[in-house]
């Protein structure tokens, strides 16, 4: 069944609030997510590389728990938009995958056709994933193709050509979250944020520039052309999330 692509929940000229659901237990995760509805926030973001750590399963066992959990949230909260996000440790996520298991997941994900989103890591990417990705397409789910850096900010040059490689992997949302260590750093995403709205102004982008630091970026890069941002209830995915209320304010 394909989606109705009208319906995507990451579009341009808007900036939708998600909130990750990171939550070590059934009970934890299905409480966030009525904490997400209750928020009406505009999606979630479903994390299975949190959850997966303190569920001392073997990695044999992720791909059936996580479709079990995925298809359990949906029918309880079927109208709340799904960006599903499986984060490798490489770039900040919280359990190891094998490269082939991560492919598996993601096919297991696409084939459920249940989530609005998949995120999918471009140095991840191999031919494999290429195809999952037509599929994703074919079905309606948007792939957001990503890329993190929980130790610096690299040249806007070095950015722009990321984007390039995730244009031709077939990325339908681009997303860049990098970590600042001087003001510089800061202004350097909110600039590149604008060079990509200018480049690409039908190409839904998600940007931020980490931690304290900066936190502005989740507040004002919608200025700059960003599509989304990531809020908190509570528990936080990445450093310097906001809380929803202050971004329903604000953004």
């Amino acid at each position: 069944m394909t989606k109705d692509l009208s319906h995507n929940p990451i579009q341009i000229n808007t900036c939708a609030i998600c909130v990750p659901i990171v939550g070590p237990t059934v009970e934890d995760i299905l409480s966030q997510m009525q904490e997400a509805v209750q928020a009406k926030v505009d999606l979630i973001e479903l994390r299975p590389d949190m959850w997966m750590k303190d569920f001392h399963i073997s990695e044999e066992e992720y791909i059936p728990t996580i479709v079990h959990l995925v298809e359990e949230v949906h029918s309880r909260y079927e109208k709340m938009p799904i960006l599903f996000t499986w984060r490798t440790l490489a770039e900040g996520g919280e359990t190891s995958i094998r490269s082939e298991n991560y492919g598996h997941l993601l096919q297991a994900i696409v084939d459920q056709n249940i989530v609005q989103a998949i995120d999918v890591e471009l140095f991840a990417y191999t031919d494999t994933i290429g195809q999952i990705i037509k599929q994703a397409h074919h079905q309606g789910i948007q792939t957001v193709i990503s890329y993190h850096n929980f130790r610096k900010t690299l040249e806007r040059d070095t950015l722009h050509l990321y984007a390039e490689q995730m244009i031709s992997a077939g990325a339908s949302v681009i997303k860049f979250a990098l970590m600042p260590t001087t003001s510089d750093d800061v202004f350097s995403v909110l600039q590149f944020t604008k060079e990509l709205t200018r480049k690409y102004p039908q190409l839904p982008r998600i940007t931020m520039s980490m931690g304290q630091l900066g936190q502005m970026t989740r507040i004002c890069g919608n200025v700059f052309g960003n599509c989304l941002t990531f809020g908190t209830l509570g528990q936080a995915s990445a450093p310097g999330q906001v809380e929803v209320a202050v971004l329903k304010e604000l953004v």
